[in-house]
């Protein structure tokens, strides 16, 4: 959850919103809502995965919003380092 919270600020922060709207959409809609049916259903873990469904979609939604925030947003800060070295 706190790498969420992490890149979703990031995002924010560099005025970056789709992304960070985009992120709390996927892990609190995109994933949960299905997680709470496949699990029950088709893993046979019946009220356990009901509960297990938030734990991993905060696993899975803060793993893909933070490694998004590193792919997109370290070359940028690279780039700006770069040149305000060469200034």
């Amino acid at each position: 959850m706190d790498l969420q919270y992490i890149g979703q600020n990031v995002f924010k922060s560099l005025n970056k919103k789709k992304q960070a709207i985009f992120f709390s959409i996927l892990r609190k809609v995109i994933i949960v809502v299905p997680l709470t049916y496949i699990m029950p259903l088709y893993l046979h873990m019946g009220t356990d995965g009901v509960f297990l469904a938030e734990p991993v979609s905060n696993v899975v939604g803060g793993t893909l919003c933070f490694v998004t925030m590193l792919v997109t947003i370290m070359p940028e800060l690279k780039r700006m380092e770069n040149k305000n070295v060469i200034e």
